[in-house]
């Protein structure tokens, strides 16, 4: 599901919801007023996972920095 980004038109409030592609057309009502909101755009985000103490879990041990 994709996460999408709003801003209410009444309040200005900005927020993210998760929804169905199917779901994509119908309004998303502000979660602070209430009021009529305008999609913003897909949000950028990070997927949640797990990964070892002290660093990523892609990696063989700990991360150098690339400029020393």
């Amino acid at each position: 599901m994709p996460l999408y980004e709003y801003r209410c038109k009444e309040c200005g409030q900005p927020f993210e919801s998760y929804r169905r592609l199917s779901d994509a057309g119908t309004e998303e009502p502000c979660p602070a007023c209430g009021g009529r909101t305008e999609k913003m755009g897909i949000s950028i985000f990070s997927a949640k996972g797990s990964s070892s103490p002290g660093g990523s879990s892609c990696g063989g041990g700990p991360r150098r920095s690339p400029f020393g």
